[in-house]
């Protein structure tokens, strides 16, 4: 039996395999080349990512599995019915399909509802059997001990900066409003023995980075500690994600640095209490908790990327200035501007839903970059929204500002390898962003 396994791009089709398209910081999910661990070792597996390779639809394949993120979803089900008419079985996942499995099935032989390793063992034996289903849907959440290793080998290397991708924990109790974390994954944070994430770490390629794909490492400040000191004698450099808190717990911050992190992906999200999320903290001002986070970070030489959105429901046209001031004065290494997005699977879609105030199931709308017109913004228009984005970002990254921040970093991390990559994350972004029609004046 052949299986191919898919994650469906999100650009044009006619992008696809670009070479001059951007691949620096590119990392590969890891559900795929898990579902390949758990196919029996008697089926052939191939794993394509769509964004970077093309599809050769005339393949000898029996059974195609798609994954995809929302604003993929049309792209996905094109695929979807051009192997179907084919003949070929579709099995369709992911968290878009998971909230969306009647819309799903109509372009599939069978949907994956929830995670699906437990699933998908099953699902293999349905089909030999002929007995595949319409709907397989996971039954509580998945044990996170004793899982197999993910089957890198079958990543193309050279679409990726780094296939050394792995996870330590699932599931977050914030349920933020604009988050499908909480309904995918769980209420309850589960981890994996610390034991079987370093046995797989030292299995991994040691020239390249590690890339932590937790959505929350400091859920846990006891277990991220036990972690962080069993990764110390590794020597590996990484990079992860975690709340603004981790700023205020030092002692994290001096294992942090000393077990090799080199950054961190911060969810600032607003510098204003947002009413719908279950940010409300010990601080009543958040302005400078986060300035504290980053001012500790920095101080324990660890890069920010300080990820902002706008839209909120107590969001105005002072939003913006206001928050390009922190991000200025905070000193934010690299800055991510997006719109809030209202992706099926969340409390802000049914909400928005109720208010009337989403304008349309064009799922390829649905994206941060550039921003999305899909809902009505309660103090700004769409074209408020993304013209304010769109301007925030040019002067963020505008040479004036880059070349000084550059030269604090060095001063600050005293390594060149460090602030060269933040200099071409930053020319990415820059890049990135000028070939967006709200980019499109001229820069700095």
């Amino acid at each position: 039996m052949n299986i191919l396994f898919v994650n469906a791009s999100l650009s044009n089709p006619e992008y696809v395999s670009n070479k001059k398209k951007i691949r620096m910081f590119t990392y590969p999910s890891l559900g795929l080349s898990m579902l390949a661990a758990l196919t029996p070792p008697e089926m052939s597996v191939k794993i394509i990512n769509e964004e970077y390779e093309k599809i050769d639809f005339d393949e000898a394949v029996d059974m195609v599995g798609i994954s995809f993120q929302t604003p993929a979803a049309p792209r996905a089900y094109e695929i979807a019915d051009q192997f179907r008419r084919k003949g070929v079985t579709v099995v369709i996942g992911g968290v878009h399909a998971s909230a969306m499995p009647d819309e799903a099935i109509e372009h599939a032989d069978s949907v994956v509802i929830g995670e699906a390793e437990n699933i998908w063992p099953k699902l293999l034996e349905d089909y030999g059997t002929g007995n595949l289903k319409r709907f397989h849907k996971a039954n509580g959440y998945v044990d996170l001990r004793n899982l197999p290793i993910p089957r890198r080998e079958l990543l193309n290397k050279k679409i990726y900066m780094s296939t050394n991708v792995v996870q330590a924990s699932r599931g977050c109790p914030q349920g933020c409003e604009f988050c499908s974390i909480e309904r995918f994954f769980g209420k309850k944070t589960r981890f994996r023995p610390i034991e079987e994430v370093i046995a797989e770490i030292k299995d991994m390629d040691k020239q390249n980075f590690l890339l932590f794909t937790d959505d929350n490492l400091i859920i846990n400040p006891t277990y991220l500690k036990n972690l962080l000191i069993a990764l110390i004698p590794l020597k590996r450099k990484w990079l992860g994600e975690a709340s603004w808190a981790v700023g205020h717990k030092p002692e994290i911050l001096k294992l942090m640095r000393k077990s090799g992190c080199l950054g961190l992906f911060i969810g600032f999200e607003s510098i204003r209490e947002q009413p719908n999320t279950k940010k409300t903290s010990m601080y009543n001002d958040m302005r400078n908790a986060y300035m504290k986070t980053v001012k500790n970070l920095h101080k324990n030489k660890i890069a920010v990327c300080g990820a902002m959105i706008f839209g909120f429901d107590n969001d105005d046209l002072s939003s913006f200035d206001e928050t390009l001031r922190f991000c200025l004065e905070a000193d934010v290494d690299i800055a991510q501007f997006s719109s809030l997005i209202p992706f099926p699977g969340t409390s802000l879609y049914d909400r928005l839903t109720k208010e009337g105030r989403i304008i349309t199931r064009d799922w390829s709308k649905f994206t941060y970059i550039p921003p999305g017109k899909v809902f009505i913004p309660k103090n700004m228009t769409c074209e408020e929204l993304e013209r304010n984005i769109g301007k925030i970002y040019r002067e963020f990254y505008s040479y004036k500002r880059l070349l000084p921040r550059l030269t604090r970093a060095l001063i600050r991390y005293r390594s060149l390898i460090s602030v060269f990559y933040l200099f071409l994350i930053s020319m990415n972004s820059r890049k990135r962003f000028k070939d967006i029609s709200f980019m499109s004046s001229p820069s700095g």
